[in-house]
């Protein structure tokens, strides 16, 4: 009976001190969405400076950019599933070419797709040299990475879940590591629908942390005050060592 309760109590205390580490590592994921929101709206807030081909990814990654070219719409790369106000669809993705066999890729916002997978950019055709301001986001590579390809009334549509660097054996010209994420502004079309990077949810990671701290705190405290409430309701025996607990027989 007490080793089963020595064994109880340790794994209680292991669960206990499990949640308490998750409890700390949200409180480090509060800080970091903290130091990601400072970032985003220092940058939102300042000018945008001009793309450079070769700076350093890190050195641009979260930085409002402005880049100018004009949009190769042979090819189109669209981003799913992405919803808006609970319908389906896709985020555009656009080579800017800023230079011979150089391109920018460009994150022109959201276009309803039923499917979630395939939309139709080519109707909402951008011609001629632009300018574009947006926030730089940074490119991967590697992992569970697929594309699937179709043509559409001439234009190569590529259809993925995230944009990868192997993207590069798809296009016909280099492309940088970074993606532009278009900002709104008043003279661009409605569709793509542009949007602003939000702000990341700090207060989810204080809410999780205080769940994960009052569950180890019911896992330690619960059985002491089960065990401390039995204590108090069990009547106390009469000592059978004491002289006075039973009757000498009579001689």
């Amino acid at each position: 009976m007490r080793v089963g309760v020595w064994v109880l109590a340790v794994v209680l205390l292991g669960a206990a001190a499990i949640c308490v580490r998750l409890g700390f590592w949200q409180l480090s994921r509060l800080r970091e969405k903290r130091v990601a929101n400072v970032a985003l709206a220092e940058a939102m807030a300042q000018p945008a400076r001009a793309f450079e081909w070769e700076a350093p990814p890190e050195s641009q990654v979260g930085r409002r950019l402005e880049a100018h070219g004009h949009y190769d719409e042979r090819v189109q790369i669209l981003l799913g599933p992405r919803t808006r106000d609970g319908s389906p669809g896709v985020h555009v993705v656009t080579p800017l070419v800023i230079g011979p066999n150089r391109a920018l890729l460009v994150d022109r916002g959201w276009l309803y797709a039923g499917d979630a997978t395939w939309a139709r950019p080519q109707d909402h055709p951008e011609p001629g040299e632009r300018t574009v301001v947006g926030i730089a986001e940074p490119i991967g590579s590697g992992g569970d990475w697929v594309v699937v390809e179709r043509e559409d009334g001439g234009t190569r549509l590529l259809a993925t879940r995230r944009l990868d660097r192997g993207l590069k054996s798809h296009l016909s010209y280099a492309f940088a590591p970074v993606v532009l994420r278009q900002l709104p502004a008043p003279d661009l079309p409605a569709k793509p629908a542009r949007a602003a990077p939000r702000p990341g949810n700090e207060s989810m990671h204080l809410g999780y942390a205080v769940q994960w701290f009052l569950f180890a705190t019911i896992l330690v405290g619960g059985p002491l005050v089960v065990v401390a409430s039995r204590r108090h309701r069990t009547p106390r025996r009469p000592e059978d060592s004491s002289p006075w607990s039973r009757e000498r027989p009579h001689s």
